[in-house]
């Protein structure tokens, strides 16, 4: 027989290390190592083991060894113990709750077949097994090994067994840190989660943390998230990186017949642990190497049903990771159900938008751009670049004919800019003396002149912060064009009679039915000023070459009018329109508001208004075919020679008089008008005219053929 080496000192000593572990916030797997190491070293054992009871109080885990193969650790941490089916030591321990104590392991009688199994040691030495207890409750074991056969003395007895309840009181106290540390943890994810889940909207995201969060919470290895789209019978698979389809990823049989099928079915939670007796599901596994699995549905909008699913290679998910997970599952249920309606009201109001912005072409169409009425090509291209520069500063400078709308699209890029809600100045420099237009523009001091009694605000600081039309810019003096192109550059002005410099912040648009290249080239305006107002030429074209738009304006007006005059006009009748179309509308829009507006008043038009209705210019104004018979010219017939240069002189002459006589005809005399649509300046239909009349007074031509 054989002693144990061991001194009292040294027991002192093993007792205060363990009760130092009573209050140490380690993992219960390490301070069982720790334990394991001190009482096999201090009681003089060669080996042992530490086998606890899991939380179905039916197997018994191993947790730590000392002095294991690496061959039996593997077996050791391999095999759960079945307490109520296997029968060996630590089982009997385990059920008994009382010590067993083999003095020659290798003969005793007890020693069981399954004893022999789990390790070759037992056929020699001495071997001792303790339950570890709490009160009456068996938590676990420890067997304890000796290569050399010896005799447990009571004393000796009664130590292990003092150190098999000190063992238990700390595993009992770090059980209940740990449990209640991995409660709040849980707690904090979960309130992380929840506080993530209700600020996202995006599908994505949500998968991303329901799956990352409910890996933390249920200490699982992996998971996935399943979904059916009921309608459509589609179903998508997320990992929280990606989704994709259960085809692709082989995962159809085994879904099919897995727990994720039957928690559809169900529209329970399934679980599938480690120890079958204790399952909910006999199903096939969806990862073969994964020994506990989770379903848990989620009750999302009746159009889907999904499913979290959780699996982990060791261990069983225990009550509180499952009542953590219902919270999680919860709140997620809610936070698809919002995403989903969220997107759904994205897609309508998408849809809602298309359908506005479809109604808001037509209407641009019918009504234009801010009310200006114009479907034509190329009034839907003034439109869009109106559009466009209405975005930026930049100068503008609108060219068109008299009557054709200039200051709308002037108020129009100002409705449309980031200025809106400042002032819209406009100045009409052909009305105001270049006199009075200085000091109208920047404004004076007082006492600047002789009735300046007062200080005067020009309308450059007046229209601050918001657009300023200058109408007719080629009316405005040299003097002034000058003044004017140095506030451009400098970006501030003075007041007449002031010193201060005062920063100007206006957008700039001009606008005018002038030729400003030609005045450029005769001298009447400034070359370095043009370039700095036309940053953008916008050219509005005459109504004339608008032929689409001439009914729409018209039908406009008469609803206007009708409005205005309390009358009952719905149409014009098909010869009214041909005629309105052929006329060429030197006055433009303006014309054809006036032209309709008489008619309105002076006619006595019933339901539609007809050819004899409109004024007599209109009908007359029709262009005529300009002929030319030569046939009763009679110098062909006689037998003096003809003069063919004089001849075709003449005949040229005579040629430009009709056309521009009919022009004139045809734009009421204006001769701005007339020069625009014969596309030659003012200036050349003017010396044109003028070489008419001083031939008429000089004239000794042959006599020549009507035309």
């Amino acid at each position: 027989m054989y002693d144990f080496f061991y001194s009292t000192e040294r027991i002192l000593e093993g007792f205060f290390t363990i009760s130092t572990f009573l209050t140490s916030p380690s993992r219960v797997d390490d301070i069982l190592q720790k334990i394991l190491d001190e009482v096999v070293e201090m009681m003089g054992f060669q080996r042992g083991i530490i086998c606890l009871v899991d939380d179905t109080k039916r197997y018994l885990i191993t947790k730590v060894v000392k002095n294991y193969s690496s061959e039996e650790a593997k077996r050791a941490f391999s095999i759960n113990l079945d307490i109520t089916k296997h029968d060996c030591l630590e089982t009997r321990v385990a059920k008994s709750g009382f010590y067993i104590a083999l003095e020659d392991s290798e003969r005793d009688p007890r020693i069981t077949e399954t004893d022999r199994k789990i390790t070759q040691f037992y056929k020699r030495g001495s071997t001792f097994y303790a339950a570890l207890k709490l009160e009456d409750e068996v938590i676990g074991i420890i067997c304890l090994w000796s290569k050399r056969k010896a005799k447990f003395s009571d004393d000796e007895i009664n130590i292990l067994l003092t150190f098999a309840n000190q063992i238990s009181i700390v595993i009992h106290n770090t059980r209940l840190f740990e449990d209640n540390r991995k409660k709040i943890s849980r707690l904090l994810i979960l309130q992380e989660a929840v506080s993530q889940l209700n600020a996202n909207y995006v599908l994505d995201s949500i998968h991303e943390i329901v799956i990352n969060n409910a890996l933390k919470i249920g200490e699982a290895d992996d998971a996935l998230i399943y979904f059916l789209d009921i309608k459509k019978d589609k179903r998508l698979i997320s990992n929280g990186e990606k989704v994709f389809t259960e085809n692709e990823q082989g995962f159809l049989t085994k879904i099919d017949h897995g727990i994720i099928k039957k928690a559809l079915d169900t529209d329970d939670r399934i679980i599938k642990n480690a120890y079958p007796e204790f399952n909910d599901s006999d199903t096939a596994p969806v990862y073969d190497q994964y020994r506990s699995e989770i379903a848990i549905p989620l009750k999302i909008t009746d159009k889907f049903k999904a499913v979290l699913y959780l699996a982990k290679k060791i261990g069983i998910f225990v009550q509180d990771e499952l009542n953590v997970l219902d919270i999680l599952v919860n709140n997620a249920a809610a936070s698809y159900d919002n995403a989903i309606m969220h997107s759904l009201l994205s897609l309508e109001a998408k849809s809602l938008k298309t359908k506005v912005e479809m109604l808001q072409q037509r209407e641009d169409k019918l009504l234009g751009f801010h009310d200006i009425i114009g479907n034509s090509k190329k009034m839907q291209g003034i439109f869009h670049v109106a559009k466009e520069v209405a975005k930026h500063d930049t100068n503008i400078l609108i060219q068109g004919e008299s009557g054709t709308g200039k200051e709308l699209i002037a108020r129009a890029i100002h409705r449309q800019s980031d200025r809106k809600s400042k002032r819209f100045v406009d100045v009409n420099c052909a009305a105001i003396p270049d006199t009075l237009l200085e000091s109208e523009l920047f404004g004076y001091e007082a006492g600047a002149f002789t009735d300046a009694r007062r200080r005067k605000i020009g309308l450059l600081e007046y229209a601050h912060g918001g657009t300023l039309l200058l109408d007719e810019i080629g009316d405005m003096g040299l003097q002034i064009q000058a003044k004017f192109l140095r506030m451009l550059e400098d970006g501030y002005i003075r007041r007449l009679g002031g010193t201060e410099n005062i920063p100007i912040n206006v957008r700039f648009i001009f606008s005018t039915n002038k030729d400003l290249n030609r005045m450029v080239g005769d001298g009447s305006f400034r070359e370095d000023l043009f370039y700095r107002i036309s940053v953008v030429p916008v050219t509005i074209p005459p109504l004339r070459e608008r032929e689409n738009d001439i009914i729409l304006l018209a039908h406009h007006y008469i609803n206007e009018f009708n409005n205005k005059f309390n009358k009952k006009v719905k149409r014009f009748s098909k010869e009214a329109e041909k005629t309105l179309i052929k006329h060429p509308w030197p006055g433009n829009v303006r014309e054809l508001k006036n032209i309709i507006e008489r008619v309105m008043i002076l006619q006595n038009v019933s339901s539609s208004i007809k050819p004899d209705d409109l004024p007599s210019e209109i009908k007359t104004a029709v262009a005529k075919p300009i002929t030319m018979d030569i046939d009763g010219y009679s110098s062909y017939s006689s037998s003096y020679p003809i003069d063919y240069k004089m001849l075709i002189d003449q005949f040229t002459n005579r040629i430009k008089e009709k056309i521009l006589i009919r022009t004139l005809e045809s734009c009421n005399w204006n001769k701005t008008a007339t020069a625009q649509r014969l596309g030659i300046s003012r200036y050349t239909l003017l010396r044109e005219l003028k070489k008419i009349d001083s031939k008429e007074e000089s004239s000794t031509e042959m006599p020549i053929p009507k035309i």
